[in-house]
């Protein structure tokens, strides 16, 4: 796998708390049960969401005039 660092993320999302709400709010949406994007052994929901974001299955998808949501990709 590919790992990659922070400021590296954070420009992929476009800046550090745009990445830190998407991690966030992944993290939440993994602990309320909804389905893993990767496969990992892996039960830390923050984990998890740092992973799939270096995987690109999901990304923050911020409409105007709505609030950021994140997109999941089954890729």
């Amino acid at each position: 796998m590919n790992y990659k660092n922070i400021d590296e993320l954070a420009e992929q999302v476009g800046g550090a708390l745009r990445l830190t709400s998407l991690i966030i709010s992944r993290s939440r949406q993994i602990v309320k049960k909804s389905p893993v994007l990767i496969e990992t052994d892996i039960d830390d929901p923050v984990q998890i969401a740092f992973m799939e974001l270096m995987q690109k299955k999901i990304k923050l998808n911020d409409g105007e005039g709505q609030q950021p949501q994140i997109q999941g990709s089954a890729n």
